[in-house]
This record gives structure tokens, C-alpha cells and sequence, in this order.
């Protein structure tokens, strides 16, 4: 049956509505599933970057004394957290819940194991040797980062880590009456202290930050927020 110029025009807008409407329908999806996913990840403390961010150039060394560059950072993914050895409270309860995180991934099948990172923002006081000892107390796996307070800002400000040491007097304790429970905050002699961040940035594999976890870093969110972002 031969159709009439009007009918052909008719259905070709009939076509081209259907097409719309599937669209239409597709992208209505797509957002919201990255809506229900943005809410998943919140809820576990973890905030993605809708453009991540390209980490430049640093250098750093790693527990065993070889460098540590932004290509060490290509081809795997990678946990990076910032603090120091002396901590004594939110620094190693941190690094005990990534060892736990890092274990249940290495079991689960067709999930890439991540690079765990730590990186000292006490140069003064965190030697090689001293970073070394301390990282392997959670596993041999993760590697401990150190450098000058230049170097070490490098990668910090890159990670959205600020750190810097305040002094004892200032913190003015005894008015308080006990210790104070800012995160990353701790006394680590009878002069100063060190204030820092302490989330735990995800990198991506093109050595970009792709998202943050924020604390109280918990295990089983981790692993959940880890499972979630690398499988976008």
C-alpha cells in the first residue's frame, strides 16, 4: 500500500515522538539510579567527584627508601590516608579499619585489590625506619610514605589535606579539663601537636581523585563505598 505524503509525515512524527519518549525514558533512569547511587554513597560517608581531579607531579619515598611519584599511582586503585606514627587514638584506628577493609576485598572475587596508602605529615619526627615499623604493624601489604613538609604538601593539597602543628599551650587543655576529640588532632610531645584531615582519599588508576571518604572510617562502609565507586 502506497502511503499518502501526509501519512508518511505522520509517521515519521510518530517515529521520531517513540524515539523522544525512549530517550526520554533512558535518561530519566540513568538519573535516577546516579541519584539513588549519590545517596547510597553518602550514606556511607563517601562523596564522589563528578570530575575527578588529575593529580600532578610530587615525590616522595616510600618505607623501603625508593621514590614514590604520581606514576606509582598508575594501574591500580588506590586508598590513601594521612597521619603520623605517634598518633594515639584516630590515626591507628583508622589504619586497623583500612588493614580490616583491605582484607575482606582481597577475598571478594573480581573486585581489584586497592594500593593502601599511608603518608607521615610529622616529618620531623616520623623517620623512614619509623614509618616502615609502623605501617607493617597492620600489614606488609601497605605502603608508608615520607618526605619534607614541602614534598609531603604537595600530594596533601592535591588530596584536600591540610596538616600543621600547634602548639601545646595554645590548645590550652587544662581549661577543658579533658583531652580534645578533634579528629587528627593528638599531642605528640611536650611542645606541639598535629592538626590534620583525616579522610581517606580513593585514586584512580589514571592517578585522578575520584572521591573521599570522610570519618569515622568504618570497615564495612568502606568496602561498600569501595565496591560502589569503582564499579561506576
Amino acid at each position: 500500500m502506497k502511503l499518502s505524503r501526509n501519512s508518511k509525515i505522520s509517521l515519521a512524527a510518530f517515529v521520531m515522538f517513540d524515539l523522544l519518549l525512549a530517550y526520554w525514558l533512558i535518561t530519566l533512569f540513568q538519573a535516577r539510579d546516579e541519584v539513588e547511587n549519590i545517596n547510597s554513597l553518602n550514606a556511607l560517608g563517601a562523596v564522589e567527584y563528578p570530575d575527578p581531579y588529575r593529580l600532578t607531579p610530587f615525590q616522595l619515598s616510600d618505607q623501603d627508601g625508593d621514590p614514590f611519584l604520581i606514576d606509582n599511582f598508575a594501574g591500580q586503585w588506590s586508598l590513601v590516608f594521612f597521619g603520623f606514627t605517634s598518633c594515639p587514638d584516630v590515626c591507628p584506628i583508622t589504619m586497623s579499619e583500612l588493614a580490616q577493609a583491605y582484607r575482606t576485598i582481597t577475598e571478594i572475587p573480581d573486585l581489584p585489590d586497592p594500593q593502601v596508602v599511608f603518608v607521615s605529615v610529622d616529618p620531623e619526627r616520623d623517620s623512614r625506619q619509623a614509618v616502615k615499623r609502623y605501617v607493617e604493624q597492620f600489614s606488609t601489604d601497605f605502603i608508608g610514605l615520607s618526605g619534607s613538609e614541602a614534598a609531603i604538601g604537595s600530594l596533601a593539597s592535591q588530596l584536600f589535606v591540610a596538616f600543621s602543628k600547634v602548639d601545646q599551650t595554645d590548645m590550652d587543655l587544662e581549661k577543658t579539663g579533658h583531652e580534645s576529640h578533634v579528629p587528627g588532632l593528638a599531642l605528640i610531645g611536650d611542645d606541639y601537636m598535629v592538626n590534620h584531615n583525616v579522610h581517606v582519599s580513593l585514586v584512580s588508576p589514571e592517578a585522578e581523585l575520584v572521591a573521599l571518604i570522610r570519618p569515622p572510617i568504618r570497615r564495612e562502609s568502606l568496602v561498600q563505598a569501595y565496591t560502589l565507586l569503582i564499579n561506576e
